[in-house]
């Protein structure tokens, strides 16, 4: 158990309120435990899915509301500082555990707009911060589960409120009474909670209680006034962790078989510029379609703001909004298929992702791609580090919505209608040094070349600042190396992804982006829009570009594709392959609803 590190200030200390510079110190130090942590955190991971990124994800939402803060000017006030830092979060956010922290701040910021002096909140209001904080990430959650950091946010918000409870005119209430009683509150909790089948430590719940022991580090430093930099409550929590998770190991209550707790297939993650009302609607809609639901957002006085969007769900395409405008869309397979997971194939043929014949969802190219082009150079080392470090990402960009679940179970991170943002938004979940990045067009191109360079500067600057906080550069997940692949559309991006899927383990990223370039130019592409996309049209211009020895057809067909075009095509390459003397099914025809807004028809012949 957990010893209590923090006590309530005696008569001699001096009374500290939360203030904006304090907030500011919070974060940082927030940011720096969350870099040290985040290995730690990481390997926490196994709720809502086992996929080891909640240190990850934390460190980047927490850093991303650092940043948002070196943009506003020294004299702001509190009001006004924790309302950028809880936009930065939104902004930022990655993942589930990403957008709770966000919901963290933005119920934060809420107090503080509500609280009578706009610089400062006193005990009464800290309170009723962490009251706030429990409530909101409870109700921000589709379907909330106790044990997780639901409930460490519970727990220290009723410590808190006891502090205030037991209070005298004599003996008031203190900021850092307050703060402490709360970290106090969230490590027991953390303890309380642990091995009941979230792990041998909730690792949400982990991260929130280092954010609260970081806050009272903080406040009772400041009461001190030693300009001392030590975090003795931090220390004792992260020392906690390591004991829980050695007895853990041990066999003393983590659950191995848990297995996953969200069902969907997919992460689907964005930004939506909306009203709250259409938020509204649309966490609704996220919650028949999906789980692991979070739409958080800071809506102003208006009701319109920025929100972060977060669901797991077995139909991607379905998750996008309907009202409003989404930005930084990016989507990944959550239980990858055999055709991302397996290195190599012994067969001349890889086994297909889903068994039965016709099956929409089964991608095609690949059965071409690893005829034509098969293996890639690989390091050696078997070491962990060493693996962590030779992985290359692939990041698939599209404009067609109707494609996103290929593009996924590639293995690729997909990012739709993509801009800089979204492409360094991807290159962060990836968690990886260094990713090739498919563009779907020559605005996509330019788009991953602006993101390489703000990455490659960012690197940079990360790289000595975390030289300085304690924070190793291996643990910056911005640090990300990007390579701008030769894909020019859809058909493209789809069999270059799939040339590589499952080879990126220890793979040479020069390797891996030749070879995406050579799968990518033995496709042959023509795009139709108007009139040349009608039927007629489309089934006499694969006569003219068909050749004796094409094994595969793929027709995409956007949002304003007439209906019969597919058909038509089909029809069109079993005639041919009977003129030429082959058998009907000798060339292998895919029809995709891309629906995307140009062109209207895609075709891809190799």
């Amino acid at each position: 158990m957990a010893e209590r590190t923090g006590t309530p200030a005696t008569a001699g200390t001096a009374a500290v309120a939360l203030t904006a510079p304090l907030l500011r110190a919070w974060l940082d130090a927030a940011r720096t435990v969350a870099g040290a942590t985040r290995d730690l955190v990481d390997s926490l991971n196994v709720f809502p899915v086992p996929d080891a990124d909640t240190g990850t994800n934390v460190l980047l939402t927490v850093r991303s509301a650092c940043d948002a803060l070196t943009l506003l000017p020294s004299g702001s006030d509190l009001a006004q500082a924790a309302r950028v830092a809880a936009d930065g979060a939104v902004r930022g956010a990655r993942g589930n555990s990403g957008l709770l922290i966000s919901q963290v701040l933005a119920a934060l910021a809420d107090v503080c707009a509500q609280a009578p002096d706009p610089a400062a909140l006193r005990p009464v209001e800290l309170v009723h911060a962490y009251e706030r904080i429990a409530a909101t990430t409870w109700s921000a959650v589709s379907r909330p589960v106790t044990g997780t950091l639901l409930t460490v946010a519970q727990d220290a918000a009723a410590s808190a409120r006891r502090v205030l409870s037991e209070s005298t005119a004599a003996s008031p209430a203190t900021a850092s009474a307050v703060a402490a009683s709360a970290a106090f509150g969230a490590q027991e909790s953390v303890v309380e909670t642990a091995g009941l089948g979230h792990g041998a430590v909730d690792a949400g719940g982990a991260a929130l209680m280092l954010m609260y022991t970081c806050l009272s580090d903080t406040i009772d430093g400041a009461g001190r006034q030693a300009g001392s930099a030590s975090q003795p409550c931090t220390d004792v929590a992260r020392q906690m962790l390591d004991d829980l998770v050695a007895a853990a190991t041990h066999g003393s209550g983590a659950r191995e078989d848990a297995g996953p707790f969200s069902t969907g297939e997919f992460e689907v993650m964005y930004l939506l510029e909306a009203t709250a009302a259409q938020a509204s609607d649309l966490r609704r809609d996220l919650e028949r379609i999906g789980d692991s639901v979070g739409v958080v957002g800071t809506p102003d006085a208006l009701g319109v703001g920025m929100f972060q969007v977060h669901v797991h769900t077995d139909t991607p395409r379905a998750a996008l909004p309907r009202q409003g405008r989404a930005r930084q869309v990016c989507i990944h397979h959550l239980h990858p298929t055999a055709l991302a997971v397996a290195p190599t194939w012994d067969a001349d043929e890889p086994p297909l992702p889903f068994s039965g014949a016709g099956d929409s969802r089964v991608v095609s190219f690949e059965r071409l791609a690893n005829r034509r082009n098969r293996g890639l150079p690989v390091h050696g080392g078997t070491d962990s580090a060493s693996r962590a470090a030779q992985r290359v990402g692939v990041i698939a960009c599209t404009r067609a919505p109707g494609l996103i679940e290929q593009f996924a179970r590639t293995g690729a991170v997909v990012v739709l209608n993509p801009e800089r943002d979204g492409i360094v938004r991807a290159a962060g979940d990836l968690g990886v040094a260094q990713a090739i990045v498919l563009p779907c067009d020559s605005r996509a191109a330019a788009s991953a070349h602006e993101a390489a360079r703000f990455l490659a500067a960012r690197s940079a600057v990360s790289s000595v600042r975390g030289a300085g906080s304690g924070e190793a550069a291996r643990t910056v997940p911005d640090g990300v190396r990007l390579l701008v692949c030769d894909t020019d559309d859809e058909a493209r991006v789809l069999a270059a992804a799939v040339a590589v899927a499952g080879q990126t383990e220890n793979a040479e990223l020069g390797a891996l982006a030749t070879r995406t370039g050579s799968v990518a130019a033995g496709v042959r592409t023509t795009a139709l829009t108007g009139s040349e996309a009608e039927a007629d049209a489309v089934a006499a211009t694969l006569t003219a570009v068909l050749r004796p020895d094409d094994e595969l057809v793929t027709v995409i067909l956007g949002r304003e594709a007439l209906p019969d075009v597919g058909a038509m095509a089909a029809a069109a390459v079993v005639r041919y392959a009977e003129q030429q003397g082959l058998l009907p099914d000798a060339i292998e025809v895919v029809i995709h609803a891309g629906a995307q807004a140009a062109p209207d028809v895609l075709i891809a012949i190799g």
